[in-house]
């Protein structure tokens, strides 16, 4: 990853041709996971432990494909499974999927993405854009797995491109099908691990824009997702009417962060080390947790 000390500008632009894919399950028992291909690999993937990747789909054979990835696109074989794999729509025995491309093996459907297809930025940032964000990182400190982000895919669909063409796991906040149905707007959550251009990427394409607010936290994936969730939908205290929170929106977040009382920071900030979110003229803003003995 590009240091806060020495960020490359051209890592934000398309990268070369050959980069790492991304095989993400879009649908199925293990939706959104991601498994990481190096150019020139290949994997096997079944129900069982025969296969390289085991995914928990009963319609599965034990080995039920092969993938070999080339660091531009993918070569799939079907190893010969009663229901067949479909390829890019076409029920075949082999086929070739480049990013953005489909296989269909059982109830699970993958999509290959490469990393970093998208441009975050059409051109290099200024030196003025490169100091704010400069500020932003230092507000955020490291990439290094306890940094998260809530991005909001309805600000702009680059948002949601930019998280498929990562390593880094990300998820819809909304649960079940319902939320599923919701993808391209929904608020996903995302965790920055060192070794990954993610953070870089979406700090300079959608800071500024509204795209979604940083926190910090120790906690596991679970416990942060769970506490997230319970924020999506609120009581009106005068109504009863239960309303969407847009929370993660940092517009938003400015203007509840000025009326909040004692008690909404503290259940808001429960397991949070700090929310870090934008002002109006692009400063990074720290809400954290009300110390001890502070005034």
């Amino acid at each position: 990853m590009t240091t806060s000390s020495a960020i490359d500008p051209k890592a934000l632009l398309p990268a070369a041709p050959a980069r790492r894919g991304i095989l993400m399950i879009l649908w199925g028992p293990h939706a959104f996971r991601k498994i990481v291909l190096e150019p020139g690999q290949s994997i096997t993937i079944g129900r069982t432990d025969r296969a390289d990747v085991i995914v928990d789909d009963e319609k599965l054979s034990g080995m039920h494909l092969s993938l070999w990835f080339s660091g531009k696109r993918a070569v799939v074989r079907d190893l010969d499974t009663p229901l067949g794999t479909a390829i890019d729509g076409q029920r075949c025995s082999r086929g070739v999927i480049e990013h953005g491309g489909f296989i269909v093996a059982g109830n699970t459907t993958f999509q290959l993405f490469l990393e970093g297809f998208t441009p975050a930025v059409e051109a290099p940032p200024s030196v003025a854009r490169l100091e704010q964000i400069e500020r932003v990182r230092r507000a955020l400190g490291p990439a290094d797995g306890g940094l998260w982000a809530v991005v909001d895919a309805a600000r702009d669909e680059r948002a949601r491109w930019l998280l498929q063409e990562s390593v880094d796991d990300h998820h819809n906040l909304f649960e079940g099908p319902p939320g599923r149905v919701l993808d391209d707007v929904a608020p996903y959550l995302v965790r920055f691990h060192a070794g990954s251009d993610l953070l870089e990427r979406l700090l300079y394409a959608g800071w500024g824009n509204a795209w979604g607010v940083f926190l910090r936290s120790t906690e596991s994936p679970k416990e942060v997702r769970r506490h997230l969730r319970r924020f999506l939908m609120v009581q009106d205290e005068q109504t009863n009417e239960r309303l969407y929170f847009r929370y993660y929106d940092p517009r938003v977040l400015r203007e509840f962060a000025r009326v909040i009382t004692p008690r909404q920071r503290e259940e808001l900030l429960v397991g949070l080390e700090r929310v870090v979110y934008e002002e109006d003229d692009g400063a990074p803003v720290v809400l954290a947790p009300t110390r001890a003995g502070s005034a």
